[in-house]
């Protein structure tokens, strides 16, 4: 309904500039050839509107649309492994099955052997023991006829029917596992068949996830390379950061009785293991000399990281926060918050009372810098503090 409204007004604008110059519709008599220039008139308002148009998007909620597609992405991909790890585990014990059964099958293939040899070569007539060389051939009834008296052959015959029972259950087993053994190679093939199809799975998701990435370079750079854009983006930050303070001083109401933050000045574990990539405080952007303030510092560190608590308190906030990707606000009680920022997977709600050195999420690339790391900051009373005071010192 827009684009038409824009339509008719470049259609109207454009009718009456031509019929302002008469001379313009005289020269242009063929009606097909006045309609494609109106046309063509019409092509390049309407992609000057939309350039426009474009430019008046929010620049975060472009790259938050684009960070929340990396991270469905990302969710779909430790699925997909999972999934693969689950089938891998499931091959290794059928492969393992195989190999028991395998060599089960052995054993009882040498011990058949063996019988069939003594049947041929002593011709015993039924599956009992192989007689002593020169002695009587091992026929059930002629070793019943040798009793000496009617218990001996009761005896005989007890221990004939224990060993024909026996050796009935081994050739039983014998084809249990031979059918058991076909239905573990025909369950592998069908394991190895879909493991193929979740690798490929895999991989073309690896191609989305590497094509939205490109995606969000692409859109970092053209940020930074206009001066106007980047000026925007960072106002948009500041606007952001003026909403954390908000979404702080509403957890202040609610009183949390946490106390001791404030002893555990520089004392306090860093939130991920990693490196100092940025720093807090003033800076001037080296491209467009535009100063800059920065609220917390960014810790370099590898993606899929473990971040933990600083210190023991109750999350007021676990979800996305335009600007900073994923994020996790803590409240230490005493007017003390902590945030951490630009995660990929958070453990925590909001409600949830912790302690000191509580799981609360994973490194990511979810906010602003398209790096993996951690953005931490350390708020009192909604105003952020210099977090390198407050963490202790690394050796």
């Amino acid at each position: 309904m827009t684009r038409l409204k824009h339509t008719s007004v470049i259609l109207l604008v454009l009718l009456a500039f031509l019929g302002s110059c008469p001379g313009v519709l005289h020269a242009v008599k063929d009606p097909k050839a006045r309609y494609e220039k109106i046309q063509k008139e019409i092509k390049k308002k309407r992609k000057a509107l939309e350039k426009v148009k474009k430019k008046e998007v929010s620049i975060l909620d472009e790259i938050e649309s684009t960070n929340r597609a990396l991270d469905r992405i990302k969710r779909e991909l430790r699925a997909q492994q999972r999934r693969i790890r689950r089938n891998e585990k499931q091959i290794v014990q059928v492969r393992q099955e195989i190999r028991k059964l395998s060599k089960k099958l052995d054993r009882q293939r040498n011990w058949l052997k063996r019988k069939v040899v003594g049947m041929q070569k002593y011709g015993v007539s039924s599956f009992g023991a192989a007689p002593e060389p020169g002695s009587l051939k091992a026929d059930p009834l002629m070793l019943l006829m040798t009793a000496e008296d009617i218990p001996q052959a009761i005896r005989k015959w007890r221990y004939l029917k224990r060993l024909a029972e026996y050796e009935y259950s081994l050739l039983k087993d014998y084809s249990e596992n031979i059918q058991g053994l076909k239905q573990r190679q025909e369950r592998l093939a069908a394991l190895m068949k879909k493991l193929k199809g979740q690798r490929s799975q895999l991989e073309r998701k690896k191609a989305v996830l590497r094509k939205e990435k490109m995606k969000k370079r692409r859109l970092l750079a053209s940020v930074r390379k206009e001066r106007a854009l980047y000026k925007r983006m960072l106002l948009e930050l500041k606007e952001s950061s003026r909403r954390m303070r908000k979404l702080i001083d509403e957890s202040e109401k609610t009183k949390y009785l946490q106390k001791g933050f404030f002893k555990a000045k520089r004392t306090l574990p860093w939130p991920v293991r990693g490196v100092l990539a940025l720093p807090y405080g003033s800076y001037r952007d080296p491209k467009f000399k535009t100063p800059v303030f920065r609220n917390g510092i960014h810790i370099k560190s590898r993606e899929g990281e473990a971040v933990k608590a600083v210190f023991a308190g109750k999350v007021v906030f676990a979800d996305w926060f335009r600007g900073y990707g994923k994020v996790v606000i803590i409240n230490h009680g005493e007017g003390y918050h902590t945030v951490y920022a630009n995660l990929s997977e958070i453990f925590l709600s909001k409600g949830d009372i912790i302690r000191q050195g509580a799981l609360i999420g994973r490194v990511g690339d979810s906010g602003m810098l398209n790096a993996p790391g951690l953005y931490f900051e350390i708020r009192y009373k909604g105003k952020p503090l210099n977090p390198l005071q407050w963490l202790r010192r690394k050796n």
